[in-house]
């Protein structure tokens, strides 16, 4: 019922139809729904084209069908509105409302192709007893593994499983960062093994981002509930409920109250020793909640779906890495003062000469561009 009353307001707040208090129930009702930001972002693209006559609406869901039906999918008969004798701005809404369901009919096979069609970066290969699936920078790819659960891996990402997926668990390891919507099949839980933590669902949707070399992994679950356990501490469980993330520091201490069951910010040195008096780190935990774009609700987390990059706070550093991977290319720092400037903003379609000209009006410096190698040095 929330999610027919989100495309309600969304098609009054396109058609600049929607009161104050509309505006404030949608933003309301995105919040407890967070999945829906991509479909919605990719219907307002739609909007924001020429509107389309009814006609046109009828061949796109004609060739969408097709396609899907190529898949082997059912979909029911194509949809008549009676937008004949409608208002100009009614009749949009009504195309509007028939495009959204056509967009979330095919949103788990088609979301990449509509804004990063690069197949030609996306590595896949089989070993014995083994496949995988890499992204270069600059790439995302879908996936869609054998028990129907759907995949979207980042740039720079890696994820593999083995010719026995799904016969007692269902287990993959990811390298890099990946978001999920999995198949609930409670025979079969699904399994994540990333480099220091397991995380277990029986079918939900979440994101998960777990670079080598980066100081944390993030872990933020959109809808369902998951739990994971550290490779090093495999009796310690955290339950991750919606709208939640947990932050864990690579190789670095955890401290966890016991009592309460919550998970607290740890000193950097935090220690444990055990029986014989060794000393040994355990993760370090964070549980915090998922953090939203102000003026239009995108989840921060996941926007990287939306092929948006946010950073907020973000050090220079931190940034140009991300700005690798987005990109495809490779940042060096000629100027070490420069690495701890702190920056706010959002990429979406600019290149990397847009992206560095936009910082530039943030934090003063110089670039050079030489092939794939950019260099940054101070003004």
């Amino acid at each position: 019922m929330s999610k027919n009353k989100i495309w309600e307001l969304i098609a009054k707040k396109l058609s600049g139809e929607a009161t104050e208090e509309e505006l404030s129930e949608l933003e309301h009702l995105l919040r407890g729904n967070p999945e829906m930001h991509y479909p919605i972002q990719t219907v307002a693209d739609l909007w924001h084209h020429a509107t389309p006559e009814t006609e046109d609406a009828h061949q796109a869901f004609a060739t969408h069908a097709a396609r899907m039906k190529g898949l082997g999918m059912d979909i029911e008969p194509e949809p008549i509105y009676p937008t004949a004798d409608l208002p100009g701005n009614n009749q949009k809404k009504y195309l509007l409302l028939s495009l959204a369901f056509i967009v979330l009919a095919i949103a788990g096979y088609y979301s990449f192709s509509l804004f990063s069609p690069k197949p030609a970066k996306t590595l896949a290969k089989a070993v014995p007893d083994k496949s995988e699936v890499s992204t270069k920078y600059g790439s995302r790819t879908y996936l869609r593994l054998p028990d129907g659960t759907q995949v979207w891996l980042n740039s720079g990402s890696r994820i593999s499983y083995d010719k026995a997926y799904g016969i007692n668990l269902r287990e993959v390891v990811l390298s890099g960062e990946a978001y999920f919507d999995v198949i609930k099949n409670p025979a079969h839980p699904f399994v994540i093994h990333t480099s220091n933590i397991n995380i277990k669902v029986l079918g939900t949707a979440f994101n998960v981002k777990s670079f080598p070399g980066e100081k944390n992994s993030e872990t933020s679950l959109i809808r369902g509930s998951i739990e994971v356990t550290f490779k090093n501490q495999p009796s310690k469980k955290i339950i991750l409920k919606p709208n939640e993330k947990l932050i864990t520091a690579n190789d670095e201490p955890v401290k966890q109250d016991t009592t309460s069951g919550v998970i607290q910010e740890p000193s950097p040195t935090a220690t444990t020793k055990n029986t014989a008096g060794i000393t040994k780190k355990e993760p370090q935990a964070l549980v915090s909640h998922l953090t939203y774009e102000p003026h239009d609700n995108t989840v921060i987390e996941t926007s990287w779906m939306e092929n948006k990059l946010i950073f907020r706070s973000e050090t220079f550093e931190d940034l140009a890495v991300k700005m690798e991977r987005w990109y495809g290319v490779t940042i060096r720092f000629a100027d070490e003062a420069i690495r701890p400037k702190r920056l706010n903003g959002i990429f979406e379609n600019e290149t990397i000469q847009q992206a560095l000209k936009a910082l530039q009006l943030i934090t003063p410096f110089t670039y050079k561009i030489d092939n794939n190698e950019v260099v940054i040095s101070s003004k």
